[in-house]
């Protein structure tokens, strides 16, 4: 029993001569790198806030539209014997796009053919006996009143055969109509009609498009008018297309202002020889309204992510102070700032993970 007491007593003071001498070995580690030691400034390139032109935007919405579009008309009555496109289809001007059942018409034409050489044969007629007449007058074989009686009809004769011949060449036309032709070169929209469908004169057959060029048009704010002028490059986007951007120039403008929303229509025409862009189309548009000065800094300065835009500000103590920046327009390797720094200031060029606010650099 006594030497358990003993073995443990002398157990317990060697454990506590470690203790100590850890606890001193440690207290020695703290006071080497203590409050004492600071740490190591950065090397970091640093670039001078500066103040330059930089271009300022009008940012607007707007819809393409077709340069030309038209919804194409029977123009005559009849049943439908055949459609000869579909839509998508790309046709030229004068190309037959539907039939109609002509017969009807044909058979009018000819009635008004035959009215018409009647009517010339009478003309004729009526021509020979007025010089008759004329010469019977000049040796006095009649009188004046005969001779202006026998004149009126031949007057009236000639009326006569205008108006047949007017006929003729109205029913000609409608036989003509039978045959609807595209009014321009396009790519047809809609088929609006089908095989054996009675038609009259105000059904729609087609519509039509032109593709190339677009118009671009767009809403201009009144405050905004004094920038705008033909000639005005226009870029723009559209939701099919992600970030491409698409360009135009202003080439028609409204002359008035619309009073009840204080702006007018401008349009732009959009060269689109590839037809990737479609009539309809929704866009987002940039106009740009000419250059001020503004507070900029190398794109290459900025640390961004999803929610903000940051610069490192090397103040005159030699301490980074991050700042949260309110960015404007780019141009360039150029960024403006709207918020955040002053002209003069020294932001950190290319940040990496080690840059942070309250950092000391050299």
């Amino acid at each position: 029993m006594r030497l358990a007491s003993l073995a443990f007593g002398v157990f317990a003071m060697f454990g506590f001569f470690g203790l100590s001498v850890t606890a001193c070995h440690k207290a020695d580690e703290a006071s080497s790198s203590g409050p004492g030691q600071a740490a190591a400034p950065l090397h970091v390139q640093t670039a001078a806030v500066s103040e330059q032109p930089m271009p300022e935007y009008l940012t607007l919405t707007g819809s393409l539209h077709a340069s030309q579009q038209s919804d194409i008309a029977a123009d005559a009555s009849g049943k439908v014997l055949q459609v000869l496109v579909e839509r998508g289809q790309a046709v030229k001007a004068g190309q037959v796009i539907a039939t109609l059942d002509a017969r009807s018409a044909n058979l009018s034409a000819t009635a008004a053919q035959a009215q018409s050489h009647l009517a010339q044969s009478q003309l004729e007629q009526a021509q020979r006996d007025c010089e008759r007449v004329k010469h019977l007058l000049d040796t006095g074989a009649i009188s004046r009143a005969e001779f202006d009686r026998q004149t009126s009809q031949c007057t009236a004769q000639q009326w006569s055969a205008a108006a047949a011949e007017a006929q003729q060449q109205s029913a000609t036309k409608l036989v003509g109509d039978a045959r609807i032709r595209a009014p321009f070169d396009g790519i047809i929209g809609e088929r609006l009609v089908n095989v054996g469908q009675y038609v009259d004169r105000n059904t729609r057959v087609a519509s039509i498009y032109q593709p190339d060029p677009l118009r671009l048009e767009l809403t201009i704010p009144e405050a905004s008018l004094a920038s705008i002028h033909e000639g005005v490059e226009v870029v723009f986007s559209v939701a099919a297309f992600g970030d491409e951007h698409f360009t135009g120039a202003i080439k028609y403008i409204s002359p008035n202002v619309r009073e009840t929303s204080r702006d007018l229509i401008a349009e732009a025409m959009v060269p689109n020889s590839g037809a990737r862009l479609r009539p309809g189309m929704f866009a987002v548009a940039r106009l740009e309204l000419g250059e001020k000065p503004k507070t900029v800094v190398a794109s290459n300065s900025l640390a961004r992510d999803d929610s903000a835009s940051r610069l490192f500000v090397v103040g005159a103590d030699h301490l980074i102070q991050e700042r949260l920046v309110r960015l404007g327009e780019t141009k360039g390797d150029l960024v403006a700032v709207l918020s955040g720094v002053r002209p003069g200031e020294n932001v950190v060029v290319q940040p990496g993970p080690d840059v942070r606010d309250g950092a000391r650099v050299e």
